[in-house]
């Protein structure tokens, strides 16, 4: 009968995946320092030098954790192999992931009733997608705090260039607002008639007044027809819409 402990030296986890128990005070009592030492002085169990590398490398690149004279076994930190031991959770867990046919006994006794829980590999299943859950999570944290940087970022920026902007006499969307309105209420009361039918200038209306700036700054950049209409019509809009409002 095997006897359930709650750890084990990497050797001892791969004689008793081999079910070696019985040949275990042989084995130990070769010096298995050394890489292949199993496969040389064990030629007959080959699965025995095969098992145990598998849970020697899968400590060494972290799959499997384990630790060396009480500390954790990291890639920067490993010690001497022989030092090596696992917690059986640990191992137990990484049979499940890693070998899921394989079964050994001292890992998981056939003779208990499982019938009514949850399997472990639904767990580890269940696990894993958490764990992917939780890193995803951590990832958009990670890209919403860098775009709220960019905006904190894009903000200042775009204080500072309407700041110099405005420094420079270009107008902002603010104050050209501000234009139209003035230039919406100068048309207002001086093209065309009062509400009391008075005429209010010397251009009887708009067309007139557009005619006679194009006639005396003809080559004025800003000036043209076109340019002139769309203005005067954003004008009159905006002061419409500030009457209404």
């Amino acid at each position: 009968m095997i006897s359930i402990r709650s750890c084990y030296h990497p050797i001892d986890a791969a004689i008793l995946w081999c079910n070696l128990a019985d040949h275990e005070d042989e084995i130990r009592r070769v010096d298995l320092s050394h890489p292949g030492s199993l496969l040389r002085h064990f030629p007959q169990w080959p699965f025995l030098h095969i098992y145990a590398e598998c849970i020697y490398d899968a400590i060494a690149s972290g799959e499997l954790p384990a630790s060396c004279l009480g500390h954790p076994i990291n890639l920067d930190n490993q010690g001497y192999r022989e030092y090596w031991t696992i917690r059986r959770a640990d191992l137990l867990i990484w049979f499940a992931r890693n070998y899921p046919d394989e079964r050994p006994a001292f890992l998981f006794p056939q003779t208990l009733d499982h019938l009514n829980c949850v399997s472990l590999n639904a767990y580890l299943v269940q696990e894993a997608e958490l764990d992917a859950a939780q890193r995803t999570i951590a990832k958009l944290r990670d890209e919403l705090a860098a775009l709220a940087g960019e905006v904190a970022t894009l903000t200042v920026c775009k204080n500072e260039l309407t700041a110099r902007l405005e420094a420079m006499g270009i107008p902002s969307e603010l104050s050209e607002d501000t234009h139209n309105m003035l230039m919406g209420a100068m048309l207002e009361v001086t093209v065309g008639k009062s509400k009391e039918g008075r005429t209010q200038s010397i251009y009887k209306s708009q067309s007139a007044l557009v005619e006679e700036i194009t006639r005396r700054f003809p080559k004025l950049s800003g000036l043209s027809k076109s340019t002139i209409d769309r203005r005067f019509a954003d004008a009159r809009r905006l002061i419409t819409q500030a009457k209404r409002g």
